[in-house]
């Protein structure tokens, strides 16, 4: 069990460190830790070597193979209203009696792993808007790297290389002119509002999943794990997920007769279901479902607080950790960048060293002070944007 969820958390990529981070840790959560634990779910019951066989008949008259199978293909039932049984729902079936027919658990892995997909959706189609800008522009700046004086960058083990303070210097200006050219057309005007709807597809998404696993489960899913350990609620468990089923495998008999055998099933899949099922209803309402909408909240709260200075001065600091930012600088791209650009050079100063973001925010406003109609613009004789670097 240990080399199969190891071999879903390798392929999955959890246990690899991104050093270029696009995205806040709710999303992580949907993409990585959920996706993950599907594939582990999907993958588990799949595995015979666990449960064993899928599900064992036993019928007389009737080779066990042909009616595993037959009973596996076709839905097996359970008698809801059967007294004194040994099993429950497994009685003689009266022409009133109400059966519940059981045909999910063939759907289980393919619906296990289609969820695991569309957890993963919304991170694709982010990924693939943001085409790796972020890392392009921080490509040597990031705070794990150290500075070297001189004009060689240095090679180190591992294919990389310490970047000298020339080269810094020279990827500074490429950032500066980047932000020079979204900022003065507007190209980032999507940016904040695409990463945004990805994380509104976050929460559609779960309130979806958790719609068709209740259908799924005949109705049964939102009260899954409230009663599943209430012994008053009649074994919820054994209800939704049965060991025991019956199964009618019809034949003809020797002179053309039509036979029907009674078959007894045990549902060893059911006791994989049963838990995956409880995991997942404790995953989603307690954990995935309050996460997604927290994360919309705080979305709310950076558009609404983005423009302040004491805000910025807070989250900045906290996204680059050792970097003194300047009141004024932050006055600036408080009162003259859009909260998408705001949204930008926020993942940008989480991705770089925090010396280097300080004199690339002292450069950035600077160039925003110098623009024509800046209300700072006849208060500040520093060069224009993109210069302060050189």
């Amino acid at each position: 069990m240990i080399g199969v969820f190891s071999t879903v958390v390798s392929q999955s990529r959890l246990g690899r460190i991104k050093l270029v981070i696009i995205d806040n840790p709710a999303f992580r959560v949907h993409y990585r830790l959920t996706f993950a634990m599907l594939l582990a779910c999907t993958t588990l019951v799949c595995s015979r070597q666990y449960i064993g066989e899928h599900i064992r008949c036993i019928a007389t008259g009737v080779p066990n193979n042909v009616v595993n199978t037959y009973c596996f293909f076709t839905a097996t039932y359970t008698v809801p209203d059967t007294n004194h049984s040994a099993h429950p729902g497994v009685g003689p079936v009266h022409w009133d009696s109400r059966t519940v027919r059981h045909s999910y658990y063939q759907w289980v892995p393919f619906v296990l792993f289609g969820q695991a997909l569309l957890f993963y959706l919304p991170h694709l189609i982010w990924r693939t808007y943001e085409s790796g800008t972020i890392a392009l522009l921080v490509n040597g700046l990031q705070r794990l790297y150290l500075r070297v004086e001189g004009d060689k960058d240095v090679s180190v083990p591992g294919n990389r290389n310490i970047p000298s303070e020339a080269t810094r210097w020279s990827k500074m200006r490429d950032v500066m002119n980047h932000l020079d050219t979204v900022t003065r057309f507007r190209l980032n005007r999507n940016w904040a509002a695409v990463l945004i709807g990805c994380e509104v597809l976050n929460l559609v998404n779960v309130l979806l999943q958790m719609k068709i696993m209740d259908k799924f489960l005949g109705g049964q899913f939102y009260g899954y794990g409230l009663h599943a350990f209430d012994d008053d609620d009649n074994r919820l468990f054994d209800r939704v997920f049965p060991k025991m089923t019956k199964c009618d495998f019809h034949k003809f008999g020797p002179s053309g007769t039509m036979q029907t055998h009674d078959a007894m099933c045990v549902m060893a899949l059911n006791i994989i279901n049963e838990k995956i099922y409880a995991v997942l209803w404790f995953w989603f309402v307690l954990i995935l479902l309050p996460v997604s909408v927290s994360a919309l909240l705080w979305r709310v709260a950076q558009y609404m607080l983005h423009s302040r200075e004491s805000f910025n001065r807070i989250l900045l600091r906290e996204a680059s950790p050792g970097a003194r930012l300047d009141p004024v600088d932050l006055a600036v791209i408080a009162r003259q960048t859009t909260y998408s650009d705001w949204l930008f050079m926020y993942y940008l100063s989480g991705n770089m060293d925090g010396i280097v973001f300080r004199d690339l925010l002292h450069s950035f406003a600077t160039g925003l002070r110098k623009e024509p109609g800046s209300q700072d613009s006849d208060d500040d004789d520093t060069a224009p944007l993109g210069k302060a670097i050189i």
